[in-house]
């Protein structure tokens, strides 16, 4: 098996199961209706999306506009959200697991209206005894009493955009400070905020230098930072880098040699003295820290309830897709659907248990997929022992084609035989 075009996101592996489906709306009504229920005994996570950044990054095309004017209005439909949905038994019956506002920039907020913000979650939401509370954040929109608040109301977990340390890395990503100021902001951050301090790596820009992918993985080893993702940079349509490829003012190539080298280069500094591991095929946490509680609810089939414009997950069965403030959009997922979503969820990451794989597919469905598990085998992908299927260092890199592989073959020759 040879792959031509690496898929760089699991995005690209996730999904997949609607095409073969019609999608079945329901109502909101039918949507509000489950919430009354007794809430199932699942993993449950909560994303809330803030589509709004003070600054750009030159790569991002994602649900987001520059920040205009104030966001007081936005804040107030945040905290009437979890008003409104924290009256339901789906709240006030079960404790919640994982709690994660992305965006955009969750931090652009100023202080007092974070403050609503995190008052209302805490008013409406019960906290299980383990619980993740992520805020994803940039250096510059932090300041300490935005820190102080995060402490006050249960924040235990922060992703900041650091993207490079490199200063020629952070220049073309249109970050703020130099390395050094970047270095000694993530360190005073680390003082005062009480929780896990993540961050997010963006490798591949185009004079990136191996040498540069192991200083940023020394830098976070030596900063004790608790985990890092690492994406292979992608150029969306849309982006001011997209703009300029157009425009010649910037050259991105697509060269898999170099981007292996990179990759390979960044995981093996980081985990090369066994404190670090890589959890996820995008993530390398510190081992007995950082959890990432969140990709593992998200794909293991537990509850995501979305809040904020632009923001999608599930609650059981139903998927829900906030477009805007009064608009949503709810699909019901068939037993099957779950099912398979599921099982490709697994192969984001390196390791798989054998027995939880049995028990998604059908005897159909495990043959097509022990076919495949040959080739994959054979052309150095996975390696299987007793209880586990285990991604090599090549299935690592070409992870999240292996995930669509194995879930549009399996899908494509056993659907004829379930379908309904």
């Amino acid at each position: 098996m040879y792959f031509e075009t690496r898929y760089k996101s699991h995005h690209n592996s996730s999904g997949l199961i609607g095409k073969y489906y019609p999608q079945k709306r329901v109502t909101e009504e039918e949507f509000l209706n489950r919430l009354k229920e007794e809430p199932k005994d699942v993993p449950r996570a909560i994303y809330v999306h803030t589509p709004y950044c003070d600054k750009i990054c030159s790569f991002c095309n994602l649900n987001r506009e520059q920040l205009s004017g104030s966001l007081d209005s936005y804040a107030d439909y945040i905290v009437s959200e979890f008003d409104k949905y924290g009256d339901y038994r789906y709240f006030k019956e079960k404790s919640v697991d994982v709690i994660y506002f992305g965006g955009g920039t969750p931090t652009v907020y100023k202080n007092n209206q974070l403050e609503k913000i995190l008052q209302s979650v805490n008013r409406n939401i019960k906290f299980s005894a383990e619980y993740e509370f992520t805020l994803e954040t940039t250096l510059h929109n932090l300041n300490d009493e935005k820190i102080e608040l995060m402490n006050k109301y249960g924040v235990n977990r922060l992703s900041v955009g650091i993207q490079s340390f490199s200063d020629e890395g952070r220049k073309f990503y249109n970050r703020t400070y130099s390395k050094n100021e970047t270095i000694e902001r993530l360190i005073q951050l680390k003082e005062k905020f009480n929780g896990e301090v993540c961050i997010d790596i963006i490798y591949n820009y185009p004079t990136q230098k191996i040498e540069d992918a192991i200083e940023d993985a020394k830098i976070i080893k030596k900063l004790d930072l608790g985990s890092s993702s690492f994406y292979s940079l992608m150029v969306h349509e849309g982006s001011t880098l997209s703009h300029d490829i157009k425009d010649e003012k910037v050259k991105v190539q697509e060269d898999l040699k170099r981007e292996r080298e990179l990759h390979d280069a960044f995981i093996k500094e980081l985990t090369k003295d066994s404190d670090y591991y890589v959890l996820e095929l995008t993530k390398i946490a510190k081992k007995g820290r950082d959890k990432y509680k969140y990709i593992k609810t998200r794909n293991f089939g537990g509850d995501t309830f979305p809040i904020g414009v632009g923001a999608g997950g599930n609650v059981d069965n139903i998927s829900i897709f906030r477009m805007k403030k009064e608009m949503s959009m709810f699909v019901e997922k068939s037993d099957y659907q779950q099912r398979l979503d599921k099982f490709s969820g697994l192969f984001q990451f390196p390791q798989i248990d054998k027995n939880i794989v049995k028990n998604i597919l059908t005897s159909e469905e495990m043959i097509v997929f022990e076919e495949l598990l040959f080739e994959l085998k054979e052309n150095n992908f996975i390696l299987e022992d007793k209880e586990h299927y285990k991604l090599t260092e090549d299935g690592l890199f070409w992870g999240n084609n292996i995930s669509r592989e194995i879930l549009t073959t399996v899908v494509e020759k056993t659907l004829g035989l379930i379908k309904k």
